[in-house]
C-alpha cells in the first residue's frame, strides 16, 4: 500500500511539473515546446498507471 502511495505520488509530481512547464509554453506563444513538455507527462502518468501493481479487489477471488 505505502508503496503504490509513493509512486502515485511522485508521477503525480512529475506529471503536474511536465502540465505546468507546458502551460507556461504555451502561455507564452511557443506551441513547439508546450508539445515537447507535455508529452512526456503524458507518458509518465500512462506508464505508471500500467505498471501500478494492482491490490486486492473488494469481491475477487483469490
Amino acid at each position: 500500500m505505502a508503496f503504490r502511495l509513493i509512486v502515485l505520488l511522485t508521477a503525480a509530481t512529475l506529471s503536474s511539473a511536465g502540465f505546468t512547464a507546458a502551460a507556461w509554453s504555451l502561455t507564452r506563444g511557443q506551441t513547439d515546446q508546450a508539445i515537447a513538455f507535455g508529452w512526456p507527462a503524458i507518458a509518465v502518468a500512462i506508464t505508471v498507471a500500467i505498471l501500478v501493481p494492482m491490490g486486492k479487489r473488494p469481491g475477487s477471488a483469490g
